[in-house]
């Protein structure tokens, strides 16, 4: 089994100009503050979303109303794909978690850049596939995985290793708040705040100016597959 820090979903996405330059011309912005709902259960689309700037969270609600976090995007992703494609209504809420502006493709513009532009095609099988990966690990994870690892892995997937701060640390490309963990990794609050204390505890994570860094022991052990214990 593929260890999920060699799968391209952990990569931070990167932006690319032809294609925004090309979604610019058939798209309509929207700018919409933190927490803002913009799809809901049963909601019909009649297109796609690309985030142009900042950053969105898609979930499911249980019968207890406890939250679960299917997948967050950043700048330079598409969702809303799948209801289109299909002609169903979503099965997710959606809502940004910080100020962000979207861009609507219309229907009408999708199917046609689909058909004329290998750019927007790719992009879109890109995005599609990554967050398939996204899926299947979250599935190896709540299987596999106890929560104390789960919450190891979301950090280390998400860890800048191209800068080391002061000889140990890790800054984080994504800073989640401890509800976010909760609801990504599937646990309850108040074990996910016990455990993170663990990891302080023990030297694996710090938080420090209320962002959590990852330290390279912790993030070497976690790259060979091996349990936090």
């Amino acid at each position: 089994m593929q260890h999920f820090l060699n799968s391209s979903y952990t990569f931070p996405l990167v932006k690319d100009p032809k294609l925004e330059s090309l979604l610019l011309r058939y798209s309509n912005e929207s700018v919409l503050p933190a927490k803002s709902k913009f799809l809901e259960y049963g909601d019909t689309l009649d297109g796609m979303y690309y985030v142009f700037s900042g950053r969105t969270k898609h979930y499911i609600l249980g019968e207890d109303g406890a939250e679960k976090i299917l997948y967050t995007l950043s700048a330079g992703w598409f969702f809303g794909e799948t209801p289109l494609v299909l002609h169903e209504p979503t099965g997710l809420i959606s809502e940004t978690m910080e100020p962000s502006v979207l861009w609507k493709l219309p229907y009408s513009s999708y199917d046609r850049l689909l058909d004329e532009s290998k750019l927007f095609r790719t992009s879109i099988m890109n995005c599609m596939s990554r967050k398939l990966l996204i899926l299947r690990h979250e599935i190896e994870n709540l299987v596999f995985n106890p929560c104390k690892q789960r919450i190891m892995q979301l950090l280390c997937s998400t860890a800048n290793t191209a800068s080391l701060q002061e000889g140990n640390w890790y800054d984080l490309y994504t800073h989640y708040t401890q509800y976010e963990i909760s609801t990504i990794i599937g646990s309850a609050r108040v074990t996910t705040s016990k455990l993170i204390n663990e990891l302080c505890n023990s030297g694996y994570i710090r938080i420090l100016n209320r962002k959590i860094q990852v330290s390279k022991e912790a993030y070497e052990v976690v790259a060979e597959d091996d349990e936090l214990l």
